[in-house]
């Protein structure tokens, strides 16, 4: 009995030494892979920020020799992670703008700081440096801004050690950083460090502590319960490839919504890429049905822009109005909130959607929840999803899932809107003088190519005038070309206020203007051209009684396009300028 006892302790005390020094190796394997990783995270990140930061100020355009307040509002824009913050220099080594408030007063200064030695970890060469040798691991930041075009490396900044991310614009002639405290980027480091140590010791102290326990108590009872154990490990592995199947499935899932996000936001197309998205969040979440909704222009209903699922109207049927009558829907969009119904019971009075919206089947559930789209304190929409057929409650699990993606979907729809609108003011901008602010002579052709489809088809008049400044030459040279463009940019906005008639007005070439007035025959045009003649006689300009003339004057053609002639507008044009 005595050898049995023996034995057994022998065996426990090696299989829980051995199990100590796996868990300890284990977790201090971790732990010096998260240290190692979190470090290199912290680089990678600084250098991606970095560039991030320099892809935008390499598209500002430079007014004189710094980038004045455009420059320090981007740089307050990029979000450093705890205490970093972005800086530029100029090739001369002076400070040009500091995010920090501390040091703008030095930015303003230009205050020189090519001096401080940096000492480089990381660095990016151009092509024809390459070939260099002995190449410095410790320069200053002037040398770096002409030997190198990327980097990461640490240096002492106002007596504190600080890591540095910074990449050169060689056409600025600029040195773009990052920088952060050693102290506070490494604090989480330190952090981890302190943690594991400890958890070593605990862990050291519970299994020795377990080695008795396990001696007296578990080994002689294993064998009786290996047969239990073995049946328990069967379940649990199943239950880990059923988890392993439903996480493979997620991050497909996750994957496809990214890529979809990604080509959502930055081509512009909101209404083709929605339903995408929508299909593989259905397919992500396992719901019968997401439909999501949107304010219309007006701000009077919330109106479906996607839907997938069992949805049995079209989706501009599908709308609420945006007050009581829409319900729990509206209830979501005012209240900033999400707002679930399980399906016990009837649906609350307050959620109910109201005649004669209830009769829009699609509308029509028991087990849903709506959930707002919030970006930037602003809702954008909201998501409704529900379990029409199946009838199934959505766990809390679901819920913070989808209320988590519904976050990101806002800031994805409110990015793809903004991106919609810069791009229209772009190509709006491309279109316009920008003198004067009036269409270019292209433009304005092209409009009315469109309109003369209609004279031709349905009768519909159009009618053009063409507007000569007669002495603007003679202005010019006495007055000076400031106030000539003043001149030039004072007739276009009295052309301006003829847009609320209808009429498209635009610049031809220096002093000639043109004026599309589709819908009106040629007595009308000339009426309103007459107006526009009043007016400018009764300006009076600077510099006028120093003309021959002692005045500006402005000529005025009006003619009407004729529906029978098969011109096009530019053989009609040009008749008209012969004339």
């Amino acid at each position: 009995m005595r050898a049995v006892t023996r034995i057994y302790g022998t065996l426990g005390f090696k299989l829980v030494m051995a199990s100590m020094v796996l868990a300890l190796g284990t977790i201090g394997l971790g732990g010096v892979i998260v240290f190692k990783v979190s470090e290199d995270a912290i680089k990678v990140d600084a250098q991606a920020t970095v560039k991030e930061l320099a892809a935008d100020l390499d598209n500002m355009k430079v007014v004189g020799d710094g980038g004045g307040q455009d420059l320090l509002d981007r740089l307050t824009r990029l979000k450093i992670q705890k205490f970093g913050a972005a800086w530029v220099m100029d090739k001369n080594g002076f400070l040009i703008a500091h995010m920090d408030p501390r040091y703008r007063g030095d930015a303003e200064a230009r205050q020189f700081i090519g001096d401080y030695v940096v000492n480089l970890n990381v660095g990016e060469q151009p092509i024809q440096q390459l070939g260099e040798k002995n190449v410095a691991h410790k320069l200053k930041l002037l040398d770096l801004l002409y030997k190198f075009s990327a980097g990461f490396g640490s240096y002492t900044f106002r007596g504190e050690t600080e890591l540095i991310a910074f990449k050169v614009l060689k056409e600025k002639g600029w040195f773009v950083a990052v920088d952060q405290p050693i102290s506070t980027a490494y604090s989480e480091l330190d952090r981890i460090k302190h943690t594991i140590v400890t958890m070593c010791v605990v862990i050291a102290f519970l299994v020795f502590g377990f080695t008795w326990f396990a001696m007296r108590v578990i080994i002689k009872p294993y064998y009786r319960e290996q047969e239990v154990t073995n049946r328990r490990l069967e379940l649990l592995n199943q239950e880990l490839e059923s988890s392993k199947k439903r996480l493979e499935k997620s991050g497909n899932s996750l994957t496809r919504l990214y890529d979809l996000s990604i080509a959502m936001q930055y081509s512009g197309f909101l209404e083709s890429h929605l339903p995408l998205v929508l299909g593989v969040a259905q397919e992500r979440f396992e719901v019968d049905r997401i439909l999501l909704f949107m304010p219309d222009d007006q701000g009077k209903f919330l109106r479906c822009r996607a839907a997938v699922g069992n949805v049995f109207e079209s989706e501009e049927k599908i709308h609420v109005p945006l007050g009581p009558q829409g319900g729990g829907l509206f209830r979501a969009f005012q209240g900033k909130r999400t707002v679930v119904w399980d399906g016990e019971g009837p649906v609350p009075e307050e959620n109910r959607i109201l005649p004669p919206y209830d009769r829009i089947r699609s509308l029509r559930s028991r087990t849903y929840a709506i959930f707002p789209l919030i970006s930037k304190d602003k809702v954008v929409g909201v998501l409704g999803v529900d379990n029409k057929m199946s009838r199934r409650p959505l766990s809390r699990d679901d819920i913070g899932a989808i209320e988590n993606f519904s976050y990101k979907m806002a800031s994805l729809i409110e990015n793809t809107l903004h991106f919609q609108s810069m791009r229209k003011a772009a190509q709006e901008m491309e279109n316009r003088d920008r003198l004067t602010g009036l269409f270019h002579l292209r433009h304005v052709k092209s409009i009315a190519e469109g309109q003369i489809g209609g004279v031709v088809r349905d009768g519909v008049p159009i009618s053009v005038a063409l507007i000569y400044i007669t002495n603007f030459k003679e202005y010019n040279e006495r007055n000076g070309y400031q106030r000539g463009d003043f001149v030039l940019q004072k007739t276009a906005d009295m052309l301006k206020s003829l847009e609320v008639m209808g009429v498209v007005p635009g610049r031809c070439y220096g002093a000639t203007f043109l004026a599309l007035f589709p819908a009106k025959n040629r007595e009308q045009a000339t009426y309103l051209a007459a107006g526009f003649e009043k007016e400018f006689r009764q300006f009076a300009f600077y510099g006028e009684k120093r003309l021959s003339g002692e005045k500006l004057t402005v000529k005025v053609s009006v003619s009407e396009y004729a529906r029978d002639s098969g011109q096009t507008f530019d053989e009609f044009y040009a008749r008209l300028e012969e004339a």
